[in-house]
């Protein structure tokens, strides 16, 4: 493949809401647009990626989507990864790449070494670290992955195939970084998984707070600022896929949130007995990192 290549003709979504959609419009942004085949259980998500002009044609059924596409990607919840796996792998061309847009990885990949890894041999997961608190094809945007980073871990033994997804993902302005399943989660517990935890429960402590009437005239909701609105943004986003993702995740959220209690011991102790100097020097050494990264 030449450097440069755009390396899929037709391209098979199967479904087409704030991801997969953002994924079809990305794609038919590029100069030489794929063929793109999308599902979804959603009827408005499919109409609507259809009226958009991001998808060609919707099908039924992810078997019937799968039989003449050379990439097929499952922005699916990861929960249903699996089932999906079982729905195409008697129709998917042998020479296809198959990848999925899941924030979680090892579960999968365990799964998929159980029941799917000869069935299934040209597959490398993707992760796009990009999303909304909003879902629907409504939500979905052709430059949600520009800029942003994707995780991409093989699955199976075909390096082909991850390197046909690197030009993909750069070709849509990503930045890859190839990685193991356990490497991925760990990393994605600390950096997107542990704020999703932190935003649920500083919202849960307000609401206790104010429905306590611990302080006479509070109310979050009318007097919050802008980084409590910063923190709750995160908090609007799905309960049921978020749950999923948390239970998938388990052991690395866990240890990220062991280590975070650490760090909120530290600060504790630095606060009660080291007053505004040794909070200063804290602070200054905690930020130390930021001093050579690019404001967003």
């Amino acid at each position: 493949m030449p450097p440069g290549d755009f390396p899929f003709r037709k391209v098979a979504i199967l479904g087409t809401g704030l991801m997969g959609g953002s994924f079809a419009g990305a794609l038919k942004g590029l100069p030489s647009p794929p063929e793109i085949l999308g599902t979804s259980r959603d009827p408005e998500d499919a109409s609507g990626a259809l009226s958009r002009g991001w998808v060609d044609h919707v099908f039924a059924r992810n078997d019937l989507a799968v039989v003449e596409a050379d990439l097929v990607v499952l922005a699916v919840p990861p929960k249903t990864v699996p089932d999906v796996w079982e729905e195409i792998a008697g129709a998917i061309s042998p020479s296809a790449i198959l990848t999925d847009l899941s924030s979680v990885k090892a579960h999968l990949f365990e799964q998929y070494q159980m029941r799917f890894q000869t069935l299934l041999p040209r597959y490398t997961s993707s992760h796009p670290m990009a999303g909304s608190e909003r879902s629907g094809i409504s939500a979905a945007r052709p430059d949600l992955f520009s800029g942003r980073t994707v995780f991409l871990t093989p699955f199976g033994s075909d390096r082909a195939s991850t390197e046909s997804l690197e030009v993909l993902w750069t070709s849509l302005g990503a930045k890859t970084f190839t990685v193991t399943p356990k490497d991925h989660d760990g990393i994605v517990a600390h950096i997107s998984h542990l704020p999703h935890v932190i935003s649920y429960c500083l919202l849960n402590l307000a609401e206790k707070v104010r429905v306590e009437n611990r302080y006479p005239g509070f109310d979050w909701k009318l007097q919050k600022g802008g980084s409590f609105s910063d923190i709750l943004r995160i908090a609007r986003s799905s309960p049921e896929l978020w749950a999923d993702i948390f239970s998938q995740n388990e052991g690395a959220i866990l240890e990220a949130m062991d280590q975070f209690e650490r760090e909120i011991a530290e600060f504790r102790t630095v606060l009660r007995h080291q007053g505004a100097p040794g909070m200063a020097r804290l602070l200054s050494s905690w930020t130390l990192p930021l001093s050579d990264l690019k404001s967003p």
